[in-house]
């Protein structure tokens, strides 16, 4: 080619990729409406799903425009008017419907007054909506997602590729990365994570907003739960602004009637559990786009990234209240996954395919039970993804023996992490009340290692498979720490005392069990604590993790509850180091080591003299006393 053409071929070129750029500037603007042309009395119509799958059309008036009512976003208030809407106010599951003005897309029905005895609602505009529609994801977001519409010149692949470097994983979840340091339950990083929204509130406090206008709830329908378990979700997920009703939650309509894909106005599912029990948060399609959609008009939890599967939905009814009106739905076909959970819109990826986590209980030992097998897919996210768990554990245990009685119970949890062999760990525990006291299921190690794959800092893991056998006792195998003694309060440094515990077993005479404890020399001249406790309470001095099989290797060492823990608090302090622990260290010799170590690698902890015993049963309860160690020996 003629060196004198190519400048003009590169003008051309560059003249209609203007051009183009041009063009879609002007469809959007002939297909949105911008907040400075509307005005008060302004007419149009909405789209929603009041039953099935087809959206309806419902009348709008606007009231005025509210500016500055969320940072960089005005909202529009309009008045609907439709027999539904003039019965049930705020309708939850109506965010996201879209509002058209003049024919074009104005924005999403979104808020509304809280107990509002007018059909008042507050839109927010199509173009903070679309801002984030446009926004990108990070490379290394949601991994073990699959992307099915591949990017030109790409092969399919994963959606985020796994480093094995040593650098932190990339996503916490705004949460601290785990160091192995303190157990994690089921609860723990959800509950961190409200804290942290609420700038250390508790963590029940409604994080939705302020006495206003507030965005309309999200209902979460649970389908296949007990009301114990209902019950509990729905106070974890209420801080959120996310309404847990017990009204379903599984589709199983013909696939004629099964929507296949996203539509303007029609229904969308946020599929958080899914399978034989399911939690689905219900919404609003606003937008489809060519490669995404936009829903909602606010956020789900404002969490940013996320990587939760979605879907189509079906709606049932909608049912009017005084308190709360809200859509009854289920959800339908799986289809892309919520990229974007943000304070105008959640954004939908269509060629997204959402990791999930496969779980399966077993319930051994009820004789007669229909159902002793559950299986579920669970969300992959650190903050709901070991709640959700739990979730599906309780349930299972309480549908499959909801006596109430005294349980024991054995769990064996075999969970997958991503380039790890199966990890197997056993807990045991006991259930006062039956089934219905789910508090010692929400300790299960399992939630550790659940923890490790999200939080740890060397590598990049997650959880690829969740295997549980629950071994179920009705009996009452378990003793309470009631009380210990000594025969006296002042001892010698270097002896040794002996120290009797009281055990108590319902209906029984209490035990008295005696162990020998040597009072070190070194404590001479103190007044040290002696504490006794069950092992799962015992939080163990361990070296400082290096690396994954580190972390692991913490959770196998955690003390079961069958284990009697004697502690004697000593005054001396160590230091935890990667690999090793340092004891007993002089006062001079931790400042020492402490200035030449830096705070990352080496850790402070209380130096304890302890001593483990297996008692064969469960252990509860806690008892302490305190002893004078003497300056020198009373035979010196």
């Amino acid at each position: 080619m003629p060196a004198s053409r190519k400048p003009l071929i590169l003008l051309a070129v560059t003249w209609l990729a203007l051009f183009a750029a041009a063009a879609v500037g002007q469809e959007r603007a002939r297909t949105t409406i911008d907040v400075s042309e509307i005005t008060p009395g302004m007419r149009g119509y909405g789209l929603t799903v009041f039953r099935g799958t087809q959206p309806e059309r419902f009348d709008v008036e606007v009231i005025d425009v509210l500016h500055n009512f969320r940072p960089n976003m005005d909202l529009i208030l309009v008045r609907t008017d439709h027999p539904t809407l003039e019965h049930a106010g705020t309708v939850a599951g109506m965010s996201g419907s879209p509002i058209y003005l003049d024919g074009r897309l104005a924005g999403a029905y979104a808020y509304g007054w809280p107990f509002g005895k007018d059909p008042i609602a507050g839109v927010t505009p199509i173009a903070s909506m679309m801002a984030e529609m446009r926004r990108p994801v990070r490379p290394d977001s949601f991994p073990g997602a699959d992307r099915l519409t591949p990017l030109p010149g790409r092969r399919r692949s994963r959606a985020r590729e796994t480093s094995r470097g040593g650098g932190p994983p990339a996503r916490l979840a705004g949460l601290r990365p785990n160091f192995g340091e303190t157990h994690r339950t089921a609860f723990s990083a959800l509950d961190e994570y409200a804290r942290g929204r609420t700038h250390g509130a508790a963590a029940s406090r409604p994080v939705v907003g302020p006495r206003g206008m507030r965005r309309a709830s999200t209902p979460v329908m649970l389908g296949g739960m007990t009301d114990g378990i209902a019950n509990l979700l729905a106070d974890r997920l209420e801080p959120f602004g996310l309404v847990a009703l017990q009204a379903g939650g599984a589709a199983t309509p013909a696939p004629s009637a099964t929507p296949a894909a996203f539509v303007d106005g029609g229904a969308i599912a946020v599929q958080l559990i899914r399978g034989d029990i399911n939690a689905t948060p219900i919404g609003t399609v606003t937008h489809v786009g060519a490669e995404r959609t936009i829903a909602f008009g606010h956020p789900m939890m404002n969490a940013g990234e996320t990587g939760l599967p979605t879907g189509t939905a079906r709606v049932l009814h909608v049912l009017a209240s005084e308190s709360r009106s809200f859509k009854i739905a289920e959800g339908a076909t799986p289809l892309g996954t919520l990229i974007h959970d943000r304070q105008p819109a959640i954004v939908i990826d269509h060629g997204v395919q959402a990791e999930t986590i496969p779980i399966r209980v077993r319930i051994h030992g009820i004789e007669g039970a229909p159902k002793t097998e559950w299986n579920v897919e669970v969300a992959s996210h650190r903050v709901l993804t070991p709640v959700l768990t739990f979730s599906a554990i309780a349930n299972a245990m309480q549908t499959t023996a909801s006596d109430h009685t005294d349980v024991m119970f054995t769990a064996r949890s075999t969970v997958q992490l991503e380039g790890q062999s199966p990890i197997e760990i056993e807990d045991v525990g006991y259930m006062a009340g039956g089934p219905n006291d789910t508090r010692a299921l929400s300790g299960l190690r399992l939630f550790d290692l659940m923890d490790i794959a999200y939080g740890n800092p060397f590598v990049e893991t997650r959880v690829r498979r969740i295997e549980l056998d629950i071994d179920v006792r009705f009996e009452r195998d378990v003793f309470e720490i009631v009380d210990v003694a000594t025969h006296t309060a002042e001892v010698d440094p270097g002896s040794r005392v002996y120290v009797r515990v009281v055990l108590r077993r319902h209906g029984e005479a209490d035990r008295v069990r005696t162990f020998p404890v040597d009072v070190p020399m070194r404590a001479a001249g103190q007044t040290v604590q002696l504490t006794i406790q069950p092992g799962n309470r015992v939080n163990l001095e361990q070296p400082q993790a290096r690396n994954l099989d580190d972390l692991i290797a913490m959770v196998h060492r955690r003390l079961p509850a069958t284990t009697l823990a004697i502690n004697l608090r000593m005054p001396s302090r160590g230091l935890s180091f990667g690999g090793h622990v340092v004891r007993d260290l002089p006062a001079s010799a931790l400042d020492t080591l402490q200035m030449v170590n830096d705070t990352e690698n080496s850790r402070p902890f209380v130096t304890y003299e302890r001593q483990l015993h297996d008692v064969g049963s469960v252990l509860s309860g806690s008892a302490r006393l305190s002893l004078r160690v003497r300056q020198t020996p009373r035979h010196r």
